[in-house]
């Protein structure tokens, strides 16, 4: 049996689950990164700025989490991204 199947809320791309991160609205109205956190889940790309961009701007969010999304949410959950990123950068020696 293969791996489930999961679409980028920004890209659109069909992948295994495994490579792309799941995105968690709280109970407190914030947004974050968690495979095992419970609810709905929107999931994008691994470390993709880009593809996060695109699911801001098109209100992927909003539509997947089915919730309202506040801008304070978003700007947490892209500097969580931006750290991940440079962190990555850092393990890898570039």
């Amino acid at each position: 049996m293969g791996q489930p199947q999961r679409t980028c809320t920004g890209c659109r791309r069909v992948g295994p689950a495994d490579e792309l991160d799941r995105v968690v609205a709280l109970p407190d109205g914030g947004l974050a990164f968690g495979r095992t956190l419970p609810g709905r889940g929107a999931w994008l790309c691994r470390g993709s700025l880009a593809c996060f961009d695109t699911a801001v701007r098109r209100h992927g969010f909003e539509r997947a989490l089915r919730t309202t999304v506040g801008s304070e949410a978003l700007a947490s959950l892209r500097a969580t991204l931006v750290n991940r990123a440079r962190m990555s950068t850092r393990r890898n020696g570039t």
